[in-house]
Order: C-alpha cells, then sequence, then structure tokens
C-alpha cells in the first residue's frame, strides 16, 4: 500500500483545510483534519519519504528548526496559543511528520490530558486560519 502522506502530496488525496499553508523544497505544512483536531492544528511533513530524524538528511535537519521558529510565532500570534506542543509518533503513518497544536489559556487541559483530549474544528475557521497563515509565513 502505498504511503499516505505521499499520496497526499502527489494530489491523489483531497487538499487539507484551505491547502497547503507552506511550501519549500524539504517540508509541506498544512492543518490537520478538522475531525481530529482543534483549531491551528498543524501538520509539518516532509516532502521525501523517510521515517524519522535518524533517516534526516543534514539540508532537512537544519531546516526543520528555522520552519518550526517560523511556525511557533505565526500560530501564537494567530491563535493566542499559550503553549504550542510539538508531538511526533509516526505510528499511523511511516512518513516523517510532526504536529504542532496550539493550547490556549481557555483550555483547561495540560500535557498529556490535553493530548488526549477528542478535538474537532470548523473547516471554514481551519481554511481562514490557514489563509492568515499563509499571509504570515511570507
Amino acid at each position: 500500500m502505498e504511503c499516505f502522506l505521499c499520496q497526499k502530496h502527489a494530489g491523489k488525496i483531497a487538499s487539507p483545510p484551505g491547502g497547503y499553508i507552506y511550501e519549500d523544497t524539504h517540508w509541506k505544512v498544512c492543518h490537520g483534519p478538522v475531525d481530529k483536531c482543534s483549531l491551528g492544528s498543524l501538520l509539518v511533513e516532509s516532502r521525501r519519504h523517510f521515517l524519522d530524524f535518524a533517516e534526516m538528511l543534514p539540508d532537512e535537519a537544519s531546516s526543520y528548526g528555522l520552519l518550526l521558529e517560523k511556525l511557533y510565532t505565526a500560530l501564537r500570534r494567530l491563535t493566542a496559543a499559550e503553549r504550542i506542543y510539538l508531538v511526533v509518533l509516526l505510528e499511523g503513518c511511516p512518513h516523517f511528520h510532526a504536529w504542532l497544536l496550539p493550547r490556549t489559556k481557555e483550555i483547561p487541559e495540560r500535557g498529556v490530558e490535553f493530548l488526549k483530549k477528542d478535538f474537532t474544528c470548523d473547516e471554514t475557521e481551519a481554511q481562514k486560519l490557514a489563509i492568515a497563515l499563509q499571509e504570515a509565513l511570507k
């Protein structure tokens, strides 16, 4: 079976809400699925198919940290996130991707309790935020 993220990058699977927010040589960034994520949850996906940090090329590794700084800055400003969690699990899809999960002060759960919570968000709001993030990252 072909990799889900490779299929998504090839346009064989529906685009994420608002399309890709950011793309460069190594990375693609999009909003997470609205039926599984809170507003502002982002996926940072490697363009190249590899599993984890041990397989990351030097250029990918150096650009990853710089990209995260840009994303954290824009996401914090646009969502008023008190914390942004970075999660890399790679269980469901063995293609490198990381989740950025903003937590606002209105959400009482913290840490693992926050991560265990079932979230959804509005597709229209996710699309609007994706467009605002595109602008902020220019």
